[in-house]
């Protein structure tokens, strides 16, 4: 294991300037830092429980569930069974699902996770969201209870059941500031005209459906975060919307109805992060972004392996889509249906000159099946495999454009994943290809004005396909750093660090300070949590992204990657924990401000929520060689303002919210 000496952080100021300087003297002020090269993270052997999953997930929900002080983490897993794994200490892990949660509480349609302690007993619970069955069905949410030895699902005598709801990802806050935290249940529209609640207000008897506060401008809000743009210490929420010709939509919650502002043009974003990059004590927002991959996406996750989806609908089934590769000697071949109601079958797979075909789905191609003349397009649905010496493989995916016209389905997706023995080469796609990479967007907040300065900041110096974002000071040198999870619909690429200079500018790390990640399965989040209690945050990605086209071949590869954060153990941390009393017991929507060094920094306790994932709710603040935290000044939601003097770092503090006077 390679660990980073503590004068790391100095070595990173100077690597950034001395690529400033190279860059101004040779290209005559090209503007971006050079990558430097820097060991963040090391990867983590998988314990067992993570370790055996192989496949489908829905991003992961860190919280202390059984009071311990460590991290523990909710894996939904999707479709396949959720898991539970209990922090032990020293990377070790114990699945306690059995003990704590139903076998019939682990299956179905998973989605979005996220703990937090809705009925303030001291113990935080669970909320699981689930689909609706196609889109047209009904399956129950579940909210588990915490009882100290039992999570038990409580949703529909709590009222949160709301079974015929597309639900994505959840969010906790407390929208009316009563001290009970509300619920939104993230949603897609469903493909009839129904219309389920998105919003929940939690009253002395359980929850009711709330539309009044939050006038959404979409039935598809698949997720929110909590923030604070305006000031005044009161939180904002930032939703994305799909559909309706808009994208992003943001609300005051300082007033009933909650006001909606006019801060961020219409723009798609896969996720977001709200961060104090440059310490001027307003939150800023950063958008990782990414392209929609085109009628064929393809990704090649080890050598040997390439993935392909086609998705042909009526603008592009009279074209010829598929993929085309060297590889020598015989290659297997997997062929599956994105849309398992419209299934691809052994009939329609047709193999070299003859047009013979396999018995299964599942079948070895040899180069003695020939070459075959390409297919008319948009005539029957099939799969056409041919081989033309010495070593060029061809593959092309029709689609019946009879069957699309009448809608039933508007697009056929088709996988195909094909191994060989040895190195695939060339490979290309038949048909137009999409560049998935997609500029990210930096707004920079001035007293409340969002301004987009993404260009000047360096956050676009190397451009991905952003899945799923996490801002942290991940070196503990008082400012708030990027990873990126870098991924497009169907196959993973190298993720991405960017680290910040105190003055939010920011510098690529060569293959994102050692997590750069595997290139098997679909980018789905990443998740920050101090999993060893060492005072430096640590990833877990998720990487069987399994939604949409990803849904199938493309995410069988994935799983988890567990990153120990190694970086510079000169400098120093605070972490806090919040415990409200007039306010929720979470403290969700509090505002923290610590000051060590004259430098103030600025966190909102949101609960950890963002796309996919949730990150643990602890609070983190890197204080780079302070001994001492000089003040910490914490603004409740219920109003009451409580400071600290000259707190010690390298602890976990609890704050508890002063009584009423």
């Amino acid at each position: 294991m390679h660990l980073v000496h503590p004068h790391s952080l100095h070595r990173k100021r100077a690597a950034t300037a001395a690529a400033a300087l190279v860059c101004g003297a040779l290209l005559a002020g090209c503007g971006q830092p050079q990558p430097v090269e820097l060991t963040l993270f090391v990867p983590v052997e998988a314990p067992a429980p993570l370790a055996g999953h192989a496949g489908m997930t829905h991003g992961a929900a860190w919280g202390d569930f059984d009071g311990d002080g460590r991290p523990d983490v909710y894996l939904t897993n999707h479709l396949a069974q959720a898991m539970l794994l209990r922090n032990e200490g020293g990377w070790r892990f114990a699945d306690v699902t059995a003990q704590w949660l139903a076998p019939a509480d682990l299956g179905g349609d998973k989605h979005g996770a996220a703990w937090a302690d809705f009925d303030n007993d001291g113990r935080p619970d669970l909320v699981q969201l689930t689909g609706a069955k196609r889109g047209i069905g009904a399956e129950g949410k579940r909210l588990f209870r915490n009882d100290g030895s039992r999570l038990t699902d409580v949703a529909e005598p709590m009222g949160v059941f709301n079974p015929q709801a597309r639900t994505r990802m959840p969010l906790w806050l407390d929208l009316d500031n009563d001290g009970r935290l509300d619920l939104l249940h993230g949603a897609e529209a469903r493909f009839d005209n129904r219309t389920p609640p998105l919003a929940f207000r939690q009253g002395a008897a359980g929850f009711e459906p709330l539309e009044s506060l939050l006038a959404f401008r979409s039935r598809s809000v698949p997720f929110c975060i909590v923030t604070e743009l305006t000031g005044d210490q009161r939180p904002e929420l930032v939703c994305r919307l799909m559909g309706q010709g808009t994208a992003v939509q943001v609300f005051d919650l300082s007033g009933a109805p909650a006001k909606v502002m006019a801060a961020l043009p219409q723009t798609g974003f896969e996720d977001i992060a709200a961060a104090d990059f440059d310490n001027d004590g307003h939150l800023d927002l950063f958008m990782a972004r990414k392209n929609a991959s085109g009628a064929v996406a393809l990704a090649q996750p080890a050598p040997g392996k390439v993935v392909a989806n086609t998705s042909i609908g009526k603008g592009d089934v009279d074209e010829l889509v598929g993929l085309r590769f060297r590889a020598t000697g015989p290659v297997q071949v997997q062929v599956a249906s994105g849309n398992p109601a419209y299934p691809v079958r052994p009939g329609q797979v047709r193999l070299g000159a003859a047009g013979s075909h396999p018995e299964a789905l599942s079948f070895t191609a040899d180069p003695a099946i020939g070459a075959a003349a390409a297919p008319a397009p948009g005539g029957a649905a099939g799969v056409h495999v041919s081989f033309a010496a010495p070593d060029e493989w061809t593959v092309h995916v029709t689609a019946s454009s009879e069957a699309i016209a009448a809608g039933k389905p508007a697009r056929q997706d088709v996988q195909v994943a094909v191994t060989a023995a040895g190195a695939i080469s060339d490979l290309e796609p038949i048909g137009e290809p999409v560049d998935e990479a997609a500029p990210f967007r930096l707004f920079m907040n001035r007293s409340g004005e969002l301004v987009e300065e993404s260009d000047g900041r360096g956050v676009n110096a190397r451009v991905v396909a952003g899945m799923n974002v996490v801002a942290a000071d991940f070196d503990n040198d008082m400012d708030v750093d990027l990873f990126v999870l870098a991924s497009g619909d169907i196959g993973q690429q190298e993720n991405l660090l960017l680290l910040n200079d105190a003055k939010g500018h920011f510098t690529v790390v060569k293959a994102a300070g050692g997590a750069a990640g595997s290139m098997a399965g679909v980018g789905d989040s990443a998740t920050t949590a101090d999993v060893d209690g060492d005072g430096l945050l640590d990833l877990l990605l998720a990487n069987g992204g399994s939604m949409g086209r990803s849904l199938g071949l493309p995410s069988d590869g994935g799983g988890y990657q567990l990153f120990r954060n190694v970086a510079n153990h000169g400098n120093r941390w605070l972490m806090i924990d919040l415990e409200g009393t007039r306010s929720n017991r979470d403290g969700i929507g509090a505002v923290v401000k610590v000051t060590a060094g004259g430098v103030s920094q600025m966190r909102l306790q949101d609960g950890g929520v963002h796309h996919r994932g949730q990150n643990h709710a602890r609070l983190h603040f890197g204080l780079g060689t302070h001994a001492r935290a000089e003040t910490i000044t914490v603004h409740w939601p219920s109003g009451a303002v409580q400071e600290l003097q000259g707190v010690t770092t390298n602890q976990v503090l609890r704050v508890r919210e002063p009584a009423a006077p």
